[in-house]
């Protein structure tokens, strides 16, 4: 298991994640093993997007709040199936309430408690899905032969939006 600082939920600073213990390892990644790793996971080419996948495993109240920060004031594309999956109890928690407003008004199915790659939940995977989540990325195309394009969750939602794949080269540090 580990901890990227400012990302996983439970490591919003380094001093929380160890939690006043000395690190076991601490590993520095690079920008182009970044792209590097984005590149390998994307099984799909072109601007053609039928489908988006978000908060796999499960999204947290703060990637909640982030993806709806995200949509707000703009919806999924005609054509285009939007889903996030999340816990039971994350969608039940009443501060999470105005964020998961939001996602329904924004077009975004809710998937609660599973994840969209272990069965054919999403029902546009007949074409390529992006996705925000390298875990996903990994293995829809084996399970449900899901072609996929990886990105930022920034990214995912914009396509969404616009109905096709967009990039934002500076969320990888390309020049």
């Amino acid at each position: 298991m580990f901890h990227v600082v400012g990302s996983t939920p439970e490591a919003p600073t380094l001093e929380a994640a160890l939690q006043g213990l000395p690190a076991d390892r601490v590993e520095t990644i690079s920008l182009n093993e970044l792209r590097a790793a984005r590149d390998q996971l994307n099984t799909a080419d072109g601007e053609e997007l039928t489908a988006v996948s978000l908060g796999t495993p499960h999204a947290s109240s703060a990637e909640l709040a982030r993806y709806a920060e995200l949509f707000a004031g703009g919806r999924v594309a005609d054509g285009v199936e939007c889903v996030v999956s999340t816990g039971r109890d994350i969608l039940e928690d009443p501060a999470n309430g105005g964020a998961v407003g939001v996602l329904h008004a924004a077009g975004v199915d809710l998937l609660v408690d599973t994840c969209s790659y272990i069965a054919p939940v999403i029902r546009r995977a007949d074409g390529p899905v992006m996705t925000d989540s390298g875990k996903w990325a990994y293995y829809a195309p084996g399970n449900i032969g899901a072609s996929v394009v990886f990105g930022s969750a920034a990214e995912c939602v914009r396509s969404a939006i616009t109905g096709r794949v967009v990039r934002d080269d500076a969320v990888w540090g390309a020049a």
